[in-house]
């Protein structure tokens, strides 16, 4: 597949009748959501149909989970899912005692271990590569009980 090239003097946002967006994110494009490169991944915990988990470790020592949302290279053309931002959307609304929290929303580059290098010169759709939901970490004890 060809890499698509922009012209710079084109404005970045442009609604559909060709005039030029000033979307005005205080943070930019990507809000508030934090660099996946601030989190050290310590080991991968499962991997399914939606994504992987891995422990991590944050900025401030804490161990947490990071599920990386699939996204599949067909879908990646449109930007993120809309399953996507609504599991989201929805497990950040949600707080019960039984649910696991969703923290933050983290965002990079790459497939590495701890790395996933975010450089000053990437473009928000190489930012936008991986996202992450960061979650409370649980601790899994014990053998599952066995089936009845």
């Amino acid at each position: 597949m060809a890499q698509r090239t922009i012209d710079p003097l084109l404005p970045k946002w442009m609604s559909i009748t060709g005039d030029a967006l000033n979307l005005g994110f205080p943070g930019g494009f990507l809000g508030k959501c934090s660099p996946v490169s601030s989190f050290e991944k310590l080991n991968q915990l499962g991997e399914g149909t939606y994504g992987v988990v891995y422990r991590a470790r944050d900025r401030n020592s804490n161990i947490v989970a990071l599920k990386q949302v699939r996204i599949l290279p067909q879908e990646r053309q449109n930007g993120i899912p809309i399953t996507a931002i609504r599991e989201i959307a929805i497990l950040q609304s949600l707080k019960h005692v039984n649910i696991v929290n969703v923290l933050d929303v983290a965002v990079g580059q790459g497939s590495g271990g701890d790395g996933d290098g975010e450089s000053s010169g990437e473009t928000t759709e190489q930012r936008l590569d991986k996202v992450y939901m960061v979650m409370e970490y649980a601790e899994q004890v014990g053998d599952p009980p066995p089936a009845v």
